[in-house]
């Protein structure tokens, strides 16, 4: 059975159209480009919203374009340099309910974003395994990796826990890299690149709780990287749980600089959680 994956569809207004990728498992719908009146968008977009479904609209934008959308409702949640054919990429929500702007945890987040901090001038050092491989994931470790994402998280933004989904992304620009010990995947990490933008979202990651604490992570993010450089890629970033120490850690020390977060954007854990973005510009 083919999967309810959120894929841009193309919409009519009054004035023009729009390109949306409408996501009802995090109850949000992305605008991806318009033509014609934005106020005609809007409406359209409200419209679409009728059974109430929906809680946040987001885009990523220029920066001349922020006072049109901010005239609208829009807030400015984070900003990724150089996301935009080089130009930086400013990511701006208008909230549809009073509960989806909520924040309930922001003690908590911004403590962990201190403690992430104090690692920014760490030099990474790559961690040498003699009990883990590290290798490109290919077709056939669907099956195993929908079994780690399904015993690492309860909900997840994307179904992960599903095979046919992640043999569906490694055929779509996303690249897949994991550490296995004796031939069990036990950790995995992804880009999911963006070739037209040159920008590649780092994500999907996830270890076994029994493995934890080797750096498994880190050398993960670390392999991806020089394979995007490689590639020609500009800039990196990835959203990591608010609430979560071990991951903004795993990207401060990389090198990744905090560029904003986005509030209740994904359902992950059993909730909605803020995300914190990070952001790492390839020399």
């Amino acid at each position: 059975m083919l999967l309810d994956i959120p894929k841009i569809e193309t919409i009519k207004t009054k004035s023009g159209c729009a390109r949306i990728k409408r996501d009802y498992f995090n109850q949000r719908i992305k605008l991806v480009s318009f033509t014609g009146e934005i106020d005609d968008v809007m409406s359209q977009l409200i419209d679409l919203n009728k059974e109430g479904s929906i809680g946040k609209i987001f885009a990523v934008i220029l920066k001349q374009e922020i006072p049109l959308y901010k005239e609208r409702g829009f807030i400015i949640e984070a900003k990724v340099d150089q996301f935009l054919k080089g130009e930086a990429g400013y990511f701006v929500s208008r909230f549809l309910t009073t509960d989806r702007k909520i924040s309930l945890h922001l003690p908590e987040e911004e403590e962990v974003l201190i403690i992430s901090r104090e690692y920014t001038k760490e030099d990474y050092i790559q961690p040498v395994y003699e009990k883990y491989t590290i290798r490109d994931a290919v077709i056939a470790d669907a099956e195993e990796l929908a079994v780690l994402y399904d015993g690492v998280f309860e909900t997840y933004p994307s179904p992960m826990n599903d095979p046919e989904y992640i043999r569906y992304a490694m055929e779509h620009d996303v690249m897949f890299k994991v550490a296995e010990q004796d031939y069990q995947i036990v950790s995995a990490a992804s880009a999911d690149m963006d070739p037209l933008n040159n920008n590649a979202e780092m994500t999907d990651c996830a270890t076994l709780k029994s493995h934890r604490g080797h750096g498994l992570m880190g050398r993960l993010i670390f392999e991806l990287e020089n394979e995007l450089k490689h590639r020609n890629y500009k800039v990196l970033y990835s959203t990591a749980r608010s609430i979560s120490t071990g991951m903004n850690v795993v990207f401060a020390k990389h090198s990744y600089e905090y560029g904003g977060r986005l509030v209740n954007h994904c359902h992950i854990c059993g909730q909605f959680e803020n995300m914190n973005i990070w952001v790492k510009v390839l020399s």
